[in-house]
């Protein structure tokens, strides 16, 4: 049954570590999906292409890191409990896609990872550290990665967006406490 969440005072917020690192992820998801569109504007073997490749794989790096740093708080907890705004098949169908979240969030940087070593570049960290490709360069390969490295970002971002579509229809239509929970600030 759903209870009515009215007061701010019973708004129980993630811990101020863990809506950081969901926003950082947030900007982190903007930056590495709308950099790509910028690598049509540089010549194939240029230093501006060069340049928004290299801030791909860094920001998607990041994207691992941020996820892992999510786990550990998670583990570490606590986590409140889920909102007793929402019922029990909203409450199983928002942490189902939660879980596809997290997932694309770990599974898409890694072939991306993969993808990079089967065209045979290194993968840098913002220049901080370089990781060489382990194995030869298989460029047939690395065409049907591609495309999956695409899906699993499409996926990603589409998700990500009915995420966000849900979390603002909690606050502004069913004027719950879902959203208020990651706000910054509280």
């Amino acid at each position: 049954m759903v209870q009515p969440v009215s007061a701010a005072s019973a708004v129980q917020p993630y811990s101020f570590p863990l809506r950081s690192l969901h926003w950082a992820t947030v900007i982190a998801i903007i930056v590495v999906y709308g950099v790509t569109y910028l690598e049509d504007l540089f010549e194939r073997g240029s230093a501006g292409r060069a340049y928004v490749w290299w801030t791909h794989i860094s920001v998607g790096l990041t994207i691992l890191g941020l996820v892992a740093l999510r786990f550990a708080f998670r583990i570490a907890g606590p986590v409140p409990p889920p909102s007793a705004a929402l019922s029990r098949p909203v409450h199983l169908a928002s942490s189902a896609v939660h879980v596809l979240l997290y997932a694309l969030l770990v599974v898409t940087p890694l072939v991306g990872i993969y993808l990079a070593f089967l065209r045979g570049n290194e993968v840098t960290f913002f220049g901080l550290f370089t990781i060489p490709a382990p194995f030869a360069v298989d460029r047939e390969a690395a065409r049907p990665v591609q495309e999956v490295h695409e899906l699993l970002a499409n996926a990603l971002v589409i998700l990500a967006m009915l995420h966000a579509v849900a979390a603002l229809a909690h606050h502004f239509v069913l004027k719950d406490d879902v959203l208020r929970r990651m706000l910054p600030g509280r």
